[in-house]
């Protein structure tokens, strides 16, 4: 199976390293032409835990891409139909979309795209960090469920690959998106606002208040069919707090960085299902405003 890593930064990096490493034949597919660049020179460097690896990955452009049978979606959400009209060619073959992207409304996003039956969603819990151009950190592989949005479609003859690779097919995939979404929903945006890290949050925010904030996105998801854990979210915060302090949010990374943030993602989508749905978001609805007015200073 030939598998392409659309949007090959931090996270993109480190899954399609562990992929590499499993056997399945990889591409890195990015637009930072520096990265590229040092990946082609040097390998992917890759710091574990207990090593460091190069790995000699092809890595080109969208537009170089070869043919395919699987993408793996990576980018920033809103970067998702630009990268996926990029590979349109392999789409139109029949490669089949694996988005694992944080947030919600990303498998509507492929689907604008990409045809149902070709089409699989998840989430992971994979740490990933760009320490330069080239080079990623992890601690390997986290909890990584996916599932085809047909059963019987060609996407979902692909599970068996992504498996070996490391990847679980799992019905309640769908109820571990909205989970971690309710996660970062909680913690990201308070980092921006409050231009700090996890240990920050615990300090000014605390895991009452982040628990409230989760607890609106599991009511939205819940009114849309997903029946989710919420006390598994509530230790995944607490956890967080305790343990994660010296951490800054991704979104805090690419406000400091100057880049446009996730936010019509996480709290800006549940704040306009809440609306659609007749679901009281108020926490995400003012968490949302606040970063939009934080982005137009950016502008």
């Amino acid at each position: 199976m030939k598998v392409a890593i659309l949007g090959a930064g931090a996270l993109g990096g480190v899954i399609g390293a562990e992929l590499y490493r499993s056997g399945l034949d990889v591409v890195l597919l990015d637009t930072d032409q520096a990265h590229l660049g040092a990946i082609r020179e040097r390998g992917l460097r890759v710091d574990w835990d207990d090593r460091t690896e190069h790995l000699m990955i092809p890595a080109m452009q969208p537009a170089e891409a070869p043919d395919l049978d699987l993408v793996i979606l990576l980018t920033k959400t809103l970067h998702s139909i630009p990268a996926l009209e990029a590979v349109r060619r392999q789409i139109n073959a029949g490669a089949c979309v694996l988005t694992l992207q944080n947030g919600l409304g990303n498998v509507e996003r492929v689907l604008s795209v990409v045809p149902p039956g070709q089409v699989l969603f998840g989430c992971t819990m994979t740490p990933g960090d760009l320490r330069g151009p080239g080079h990623v950190a992890s601690h390997g592989m986290a909890y990584t469920p996916f599932n085809a949005i047909e059963e019987h479609g060609p996407a979902a003859g692909l599970a068996g690959e992504l498996e070996r690779g490391g990847m679980t097919q799992a019905p309640a995939a769908e109820a571990q998106i909205w989970q971690k979404a309710a996660f970062n929903c909680a913690m990201n945006a308070a980092a921006v606002l409050g231009q700090g890290t996890v240990a920050d949050i615990a300090r000014f925010v605390g895991q009452s208040m982040a628990e409230r904030i989760a607890e609106e996105v599991l009511r939205v998801g819940e009114c849309e069919g997903v029946q989710t854990d919420r006390e598994a979210v509530a230790k995944q915060i607490a956890f967080a707090l305790e343990a994660h302090g010296a951490h800054k949010a991704s979104m805090l990374q690419d406000m400091e960085a100057g880049r446009r943030t996730e936010i019509e993602a996480l709290n800006g989508y549940v704040a306009k299902r809440g609306v659609e749905l007749g679901v009281e978001v108020p926490l995400n609805t003012l968490l949302a405003a606040l970063v939009r007015m934080r982005e137009a200073q950016l502008a």
